[in-house]
């Protein structure tokens, strides 16, 4: 499952991504969620709702 980590842009970036860095670590959380932000995206027209409809599932 794909877990979309979002919050006001700059509001909690470490935090962010101390999670996404985290996940694939844990041995139980990697087997069932893909951490997802975001800013790892690059620049888009798209609304962001759009794009993150349109994020493919692992």
């Amino acid at each position: 499952m794909k877990l979309f980590i979002s919050s006001v842009q700059k509001e909690f970036a470490a935090e962010r991504q101390a999670l996404k860095d985290y996940l694939p670590g844990d041995a139980s959380l990697r087997r069932f969620f893909e951490a997802f932000l975001f800013e790892d995206l690059p620049a888009s027209d798209q609304r962001p709702d759009a794009v993150s409809l349109d994020e493919p599932s692992p």
